[in-house]
């Protein structure tokens, strides 16, 4: 039986001016939504700033391993203003404060980690929570980042971000995993999609599914946890009707759908190429069946890309043809 947030109907084309008359706010994903990594995607400065002058509620719900206020901090370098925003709510977050909980305050971990810079080095401050000199006594395996196993020792460099290799991890796994170590994940993302020029990374979440593998226990904190999106509908407040948009049919609309949540699924974003498409290319109906049927989920709504193009932002009074699709309408040029 497949799951779907609220009633699903079929719309006439989804268009963003659709959307804004149906909900009071969204919850935007950030990367692959509103940013590639490097600058703004086509059209979303000023879907955002549309959005805002419709006076829509909106926040911004990410897998990313840093703190709130990065990812608040870091809009500006493309051309998006964090005030246009409620808050923001990140997985790095959401494992910071139980790191500074009663539970693991005073506790010391290996790390791993991405390289250092802004966000990344000062992570654990503030939570109690110190590196320890090895394995053998750590408390817990903290697991935000692929370029770095960091001990109170040493920093080891590693290139799963870039190769996706997990064998280099093997042998700490299997040290860690012999004393029953849990592991914190704090980024559930498996992939990001790839910047200008480069390719796809691998993310924390490849890292915490081979921990699983081979015997080990892992907390993950981010999407798709129904309790990231709760966090987020506590920020705009439950007397809104709310839409989530994001990339990943995994992580956002499996995510929103169990926190029933209605979820607008950019279809080119990180699953473009199981979908046959490129960024601003549409997938078939039988594509995105595929991803409907494997995961036993539908969105209520998909967009065509993960580029919000000029022509379908809100005001911008344009209209789209559209192919049936089950209940819902999968928009085409």
């Amino acid at each position: 039986m497949e799951k779907h947030c609220g009633a699903m109907e079929s719309l006439e084309g989804t268009t963003w001016e659709q959307l804004a008359s149906r909900y009071d706010g969204f919850i935007f994903d950030l990367f692959g939504v509103l940013h590639n990594g490097a600058v703004a995607l086509p059209g979303a400065v000023d879907l955002i700033q549309k959005l805002k002058r419709m006076d829509k509620k909106l926040v911004i719900l990410s897998n990313s391993s840093k703190r709130s206020a990065w990812a608040l901090k870091e809009l500006s370098k493309f051309g998006l203003e964090a005030s246009a925003f409620q808050g923001a709510i990140t997985s790095g977050k959401e494992a910071w404060k139980v790191l500074a909980s009663e539970k693991w305050n005073g506790k010391s971990c290996i790390w791993l980690a991405k390289a250092d810079g802004s966000g990344v080095t000062e992570y654990l401050e503030g939570t109690g929570v110190k590196l320890a000199p090895e394995v053998q006594e750590a408390d817990f395996i903290l697991n935000s980042g692929t370029n770095t196993i960091r001990t109170s020792s040493a920093t080891k460099h590693v290139d799963c971000e870039t190769t996706g290799d997990l064998e280099q991890y093997r042998d700490l796994f299997c040290k860690a995993i012999a004393r029953s170590l849990p592991m914190i994940c704090a980024n559930p993302d498996f992939r990001s999609p790839a910047k200008p020029g480069a390719k796809e990374t691998f993310q924390p979440g490849h890292v915490a599914r081979f921990y699983e593998e081979l015997g080990g226990a892992v907390t993950y904190y981010g999407k798709p946890g129904a309790a990231h999106f709760e966090a987020a509908r506590r920020l705009l407040g439950y007397d809104l009707a709310i839409a989530h948009v994001g990339d990943s049919f995994f992580h956002d609309v499996c995510g929103a759908t169990a926190a029933n949540v209605p979820v607008v699924f950019v279809a080119g974003g990180i699953d473009h190429q199981e979908l046959g498409i490129q960024p601003g290319e549409v997938p078939t109906a039988k594509a995105l069946q595929g991803l409907v049927e494997r995961y036993h989920v539908q969105p209520n709504h998909v967009v065509d890309a993960a580029t919000v193009a000029p022509g379908t932002l809100v005001g911008s009074g344009s209209r789209t043809k559209s192919a049936a699709f089950g209940q819902w309408q999968l928009t085409t040029t």
